[in-house]
This record gives C-alpha cells, sequence and structure tokens, in this order.
C-alpha cells in the first residue's frame, strides 16, 4: 500500500493532531492517528464507499465513526486551521466533494417542470373528459 504522509510531515502535523482533539482520555483507538489519515487520503483520493476501504487500514466502520465524529464535534476544522497556520503545510487544500453535490438531477440545474397532476385530480379529469364525450 501507498502512504501519502511522509515521516517528515508526520512529524510535523501529529502535536497539531494532539492539540486538535477535545478528549485525550480514555483507551487509545485501535487505528492509530497517523494511519486513520492514511485512510481517509485514500478515500478521498479513490472516491470509493467506505465499505471498500481496504483492510490494511482497519475496519471501516471504524474509521467512517472517527472521521464523523471528528467533523461533528470540530476537531477537523480545527486541525485544518492550525495547519493553515504552519508553512510546511501550504499546498495542503481541505476540499471534500461528495458525489450527492456533483450529480445534479436536471431539474436542479434549472430545467423546466412538468405539472405533477395526483391521482385524484387524473381521476376527476378523466370522468370529466368521459362525460363531455358522452354527452
Amino acid at each position: 500500500m501507498r502512504y501519502l504522509i511522509t515521516d517528515e510531515l508526520w512529524a510535523v502535523m501529529e502535536p497539531l493532531v494532539y492539540h486538535a482533539k477535545r478528549h485525550h482520555g480514555g483507551p487509545s483507538p485501535v487505528l492509530p492517528d497517523r494511519l486513520f489519515f492514511e485512510a481517509i487520503l485514500h478515500w478521498a483520493r479513490t472516491g470509493i464507499p467506505w465499505r471498500d476501504l481496504p483492510s490494511d487500514f482497519g475496519a471501516w466502520d471504524a474509521v467512517y465513526n472517527r472521521f464523523r465524529r471528528w467533523t461533528a464535534s470540530g476537531t477537523m476544522r480545527r486541525l485544518f486551521e492550525a495547519m493553515t497556520d504552519q508553512p510546511e503545510f501550504v499546498e495542503v487544500r481541505r476540499t471534500f466533494i461528495d458525489g450527492t453535490i456533483v450529480r445534479v438531477h436536471r431539474h436542479g440545474a434549472g430545467a423546466t417542470r412538468k405539472k405533477n397532476i395526483s391521482a385524484r385530480k387524473r381521476r376527476r379529469r378523466v370522468k370529466a373528459l368521459v362525460g363531455v364525450e358522452e354527452a
């Protein structure tokens, strides 16, 4: 497996990760922080579903749950803010593009919509037309 975080980069990043965390106590997670970030980078780079994350990164749901917790608690935001202050991270960008953002339905892009006629209105319309033809 090819990793993206070099030893030099992790030496700068590790203290930032530690300070960005809210909770420092409790048992250590099974997946170390460095491997957790490698898993996120692999997921972002390849665009695979979480369930298809290689087993080299451990259980996919552990990575997903930690990512969701860190995002919800603001840990990721604090980490990226701390990283932008460091000259070693000048080229780091924090852009995750999800497929739900990219693939927009044609109506979301401004196409005209047909009127949605409910089944009840459709039956009334048919009865009215049938009644007109019989008369």
